[in-house]
């Protein structure tokens, strides 16, 4: 059926946009670990109508597809699909469809990356951004927020923070969420909930369906912006004094804490071949990196947004308070219009993405970083694990214990970083990075994340997000099997291949 499915493609969108030689089929079959998925062809729609088209023949011939928005889910997968099948990507659909400045949102197509929409608003010398991923610039607005990925500023929990999806079911059917679904009603693109039961969960960490349009939220620029930057050597009490003042208000932020090895790798970009060639990084040697650029045993920052110039400087005062007795604490003042200031200056805080944090994928490499990052291409070995724990510092000093042990036992440097997107859970990232050119290390690499995965998994602390080396999360029988009822039901032909 395959064969036949290219021919119809072929016929629908152009023989460009359908790939089948086997270069292509490789670069797209080629993930930051070993995989052992067959991406069997890529097909390219250019709009909703002919993602439609080719779902409708997919699903007539019972031909499997992967959604993909720009493939650049590095450390989760990339573009490799969850079982043999066509990849379906949605690069080429990339227009900015509606845009309200004052009522502070953006509807974009699964194609706009993050640094296109920074781009746009800035162009555009609106006085509203959007929360940008850490990872790469390049990556999709729509995509990392149905993955429930995490960002910065004020609105961090991405995936709280869309509505009105515009998604093509397994059966090439077309539906709107949310209020969405009553046409032009001017509340659409204002409101998650709609009237009823709340669908957009269905579509986001699932492959029911494709979402081809999304409306994102944006914050407003503050009048005051203060950036406190803070390193201390002690993890719990730092925690629980973050936890207060998320739960205070003092910071709607995102509160990132960063361990010295993932700080290291960010101010360094890679590993110091030239003064060891020993792995992991000697203990010795990571003080004195981490002392000598004035890191601590833990970053991270506050970002604080003032309503007025007294606003800011009174959560300033209050940062101060709670976090001087426990860290040092030092403080950046924003511009004072942040549509003047340079982009370095602005950085994600303020809207602006970058790509520093997605070069440390290349933190084991011998060969220097590229200009044109693409890890899956350089062989860069990067597995995440991604798990939900209480923002606690009892609970972060268990993870912790976990992440250091563990990952040097295996003989990889412990890169982990909690991140307080909402106020009461902390999102535990750890990132196992390699060099997958070395032998072995592919092997190594997944015994260590399977290892630690089930370990967090025993101890309480479930994944968050999953990529496609991620064990499924079963949990409770009867949901599992709830999830099973409704995959049947909404893709009885497993176009999408539905997994909870």
């Amino acid at each position: 059926m395959l064969d036949a499915a290219v021919a119809r493609w072929r016929a629908l969108i152009g023989d460009e946009h359908v790939w089948t030689d086997d270069e292509r089929l490789r670069a797209a079959g080629t993930a930051t670990f070993a995989t052992t998925q067959r991406v069997l062809a890529v097909i390219r729609p250019a709009n909703r109508e002919q993602v439609q088209a080719c779902v409708k023949v997919a699903h007539e011939l019972r031909v499997p597809l992967h959604p993909t928005s720009r493939g650049r889910n590095w450390g989760y997968g990339s573009r490799v699909p969850h079982r043999d099948a066509v990849v379906l990507d949605l690069a080429r659909l990339d227009r900015i469809v509606d845009f309200d400045e004052r009522m502070g949102y953006v509807t974009v197509e699964p194609g706009v990356t993050f640094w296109q929409l920074s781009r746009f608003l800035r162009t555009n010398r609106a006085r509203v951004f959007a929360s940008v991923t850490g990872g790469t610039s390049g990556g999709s607005v729509i995509a990392n927020a149905l993955e429930r990925g995490d960002g910065t500023g004020p609105l961090g929990d991405r995936f709280g923070y869309i509505c009105a999806l515009e998604v093509v079911l397994p059966d090439g059917d077309v539906i709107h969420t949310g209020f969405a679904r009553f046409g032009e009603a001017p509340i659409a693109p204002l409101a998650r909930w709609g009237v009823g039961p709340y669908l957009d969960g269905l579509f986001s960490q699932s492959t029911f369906g494709v979402v081809t349009r999304a409306t994102i939220w944006l914050a407003p620029y503050p009048a005051r912006f203060v950036l406190a930057m803070f390193n201390a050597e002690e993890l719990p009490p730092l925690i629980d004094a973050l936890r207060g003042l998320k739960l205070a208000g003092v910071t709607t932020a995102t509160t990132p804490v960063w361990n010295d090895v993932k700080a290291l790798s960010f101010y360094f970009g890679q590993y110091p071949w030239s003064d060891t060639t020993v792995t992991p990084l000697p203990t010795d040697m990571r003080e004195m990196m981490r002392e000598g650029v004035g890191l601590g045993r833990w970053n991270g920052t506050v970002a604080l947004y003032g309503a007025s110039r007294a606003h800011g400087d009174a959560l300033r005062d209050v940062v101060a308070d709670v976090l001087s007795p426990i860290a040092d604490v030092r403080f950046h003042e924003g511009p004072d219009d942040p549509l003047e200031a340079d982009e370095a200056e602005c950085a994600p805080n303020l809207g602006v993405p970058h790509d520093f944090s997605a070069a440390t994928t290349y933190w084991r490499k011998t060969n220097p970083i590229p200009t044109e990052l693409d890890p899956d291409r350089d062989r860069c070995g990067f597995v995440w694990l991604s798990h939900a724990m209480p923002f606690d510092g009892a609970h972060a000093g268990v993870v912790d214990e976990i992440v250091e042990t563990e990952f040097a036992s295996a003989g990889f440097e412990p890169n982990l970083a909690l991140l307080g997107v909402t106020e009461r859970a902390l999102s535990a990232v750890a990132a196992i990075v390699y060099d997958r050119d070395v032998d072995g290390e592919d092997e190594r690499a997944m015994q260590c994340h399977d290892r630690v995965h089930s370990m967090l998994v025993e101890r309480g602390y479930p994944p968050f997000r999953r990529g496609v080396q991620t064990p499924a999360a079963i949990g409770e029988p009867r949901y599992a099997q709830l999830v099973d009822d409704i995959a049947r039901v909404i893709d009885p032909h497993g176009v999408f291949g539905a997994r909870g």
